[in-house]
């Protein structure tokens, strides 16, 4: 009994012993199956992770991409800007020192002429000018009109193809209305911001939001008008040159002038000084200028002047 006892006490250690060994061996297989699928888990969405940034980051190119070319097309028709403008001139530079000093001499020996057109862009006048201009390879600087811009259906692609031509672009306000912007002659500082702030908006309708102007021309002009200190501290405040004019044409007295005495009256005003900045208008009821203006080009070329825009 004894001898079976011990046997049998053998057979049971040796399966416990066994049972411990199988287990232990189970246990490894299966912590080693579980560190390799969660390895091979680790790969496959480092490589889904992968192919997620790249398609995300794909699309975002070509989102970008399109943006980009949209932008082209939406935001700036074309409109050179000053530092990329070899016709243009710097108007902080050259506004202080000629016009707001009223001093059109210079000791260079050069002769600038800046044409500049107001009130327009006018159905039929406008691009006959710019013809002509486009003719004899000369920029001009358009002062706009945002009324005129809204009665002309036209007016889109006119302020296009000026902005396309290398013409330099400025404001002359919205409404144009005296008793609005200078009640009892005096300038309602409020009333002009927010007229020309309009005409801003219509322009950037047109030619994008990147498009700005720093040059604007007071209806009347600005030394027509009382209270101009107060108003010019705000332009200043913002960036904005106001531009006057040193000659005309004669072409803002009321009626249509015949070409002869729109270019008399040019001569007159424009003398001896070596800087012209020349009032005429591009509307429709201004025939004249538009029939004077190859007659004024030679007559500007003939005296040794150079023709340049303000921006």
């Amino acid at each position: 009994m004894r001898r079976k006892e011990v046997k049998r006490i053998r057979r049971t250690i040796l399966f416990i012993i066994s049972l411990l060994i199988s287990t232990t061996i189970i246990f490894e297989i299966f912590d080693r199956l579980d560190k390799f699928n969660r390895n091979v888990y680790k790969k496959v969405e480092a490589l889904t992770s992968n192919n997620k940034v790249n398609d995300e980051e794909s699309i975002k190119n070509e989102y970008d991409n399109e943006v980009e070319e949209n932008s082209s097309v939406l935001d700036n028709s074309g409109y050179i800007k000053l530092e990329d403008d070899i016709n243009a001139d710097d108007a902080a530079e050259i506004l202080p020192k000629t016009m707001y000093e009223w001093n059109f001499y210079r000791e260079d020996n050069r002769k600038i002429a800046y044409l500049t057109f107001d009130d327009g862009p006018s159905k039929h006048s406008t691009e006959k000018i710019l013809d002509i201009l486009k003719k004899n390879d000369i920029k001009a600087t358009f002062f706009t009109l945002g009324s005129s811009i809204e009665s002309n259906d036209r007016s889109s692609e006119i302020l296009k193809r000026i902005a396309k031509e290398g013409h330099a672009i400025g404001s002359h306000g919205y409404s144009h209305n005296y008793s609005k912007l200078y009640p009892n002659r005096t300038v309602d500082v409020k009333a002009f911001v927010e007229d020309f702030q309009k005409n801003d908006v219509i322009l950037k309708n047109i030619l994008g939001k990147d498009f700005s102007t720093r040059l604007i021309r007071l209806p009347g002009g600005h030394s027509s008008w009382n209270g101009t200190e107060a108003l010019d501290k705000v332009l200043y405040e913002k960036g904005i040159w106001q531009v006057d004019w040193n000659a005309l044409n004669g072409d803002a007295e009321g009626r249509d002038f015949p070409k002869e005495a729109l270019l008399d009256k040019l001569k007159e005003t424009v003398g001896d000084k070596d800087i012209a900045i020349i009032l005429m208008h591009d509307t429709d009821n201004k025939k004249g200028t538009v029939e004077y203006l190859q007659s004024a080009i030679d007559y500007l070329k003939a005296e040794g002047f150079e023709f340049r825009t303000l921006k």
